[in-house]
């Protein structure tokens, strides 16, 4: 998706969604499968709160973005303040996202919950008022592009995850 050049450098705050961008599912079709039937449902959700350490692992498996994981240490050398806010029915995998988050990017991302993905707007202002910044010091990346277009209607850097690389290598030129 074409978006306005982004100077990495005037980023104070990068936000990542969860699923499909920070955590790859290797079962396309999770979310079809955990609607299938309410047992389903309900199992996704239990074994996600009962096995947070090794959910995104074993139960739902997931890969990570290796460009994304470069560019997280990118801000991180530039001591930008790393968040994921993921939409979520439910909080039951909260502890399962941000295990994953902390084992495989940096412990230092705090793993948020937006009830809808409309949602992800208003902690997007929460955390730009946490950290006394304006929305264009604000990058976000999600996999959802109608969130893309949103966020930078709202004056917010925002791109897809697989425009990372090309953000990347803007940057190391």
């Amino acid at each position: 998706m074409k978006n306005k050049t982004i100077d990495i450098d005037n980023i104070k705050v990068a936000i990542f969604d969860f699923d499909d961008t920070l955590a790859i599912h290797k079962d396309k079709d999770f979310e079809k499968h955990r609607k299938e039937n309410e047992n389903n449902r309900l199992n996704y959700y239990l074994n996600a709160y009962l096995n947070p350490k090794s959910f995104y692992e074993t139960i739902e498996a997931c890969d990570i973005s290796d460009s994304i994981y470069h560019l997280i240490n990118i801000l991180k050398n530039k001591d930008v303040k790393m968040y994921c806010v993921s939409g979520m029915k439910f909080s039951f995998h909260l502890k399962a996202k941000e295990q994953f988050v902390h084992k495989y990017y940096d412990e230092n991302i705090e793993v948020i919950s937006a009830g809808t993905q409309e949602l992800k707007c208003d902690a997007v202002k929460i955390i730009q008022r946490i950290n006394n910044c304006n929305l264009n010091e604000i990058l976000f990346v999600d996999d959802i592009k109608e969130n893309i277009v949103m966020f930078n209607n709202m004056g917010i850097h925002a791109l897809l995850p697989n425009d990372v690389d090309t953000l990347i290598l803007g940057k190391n030129k």
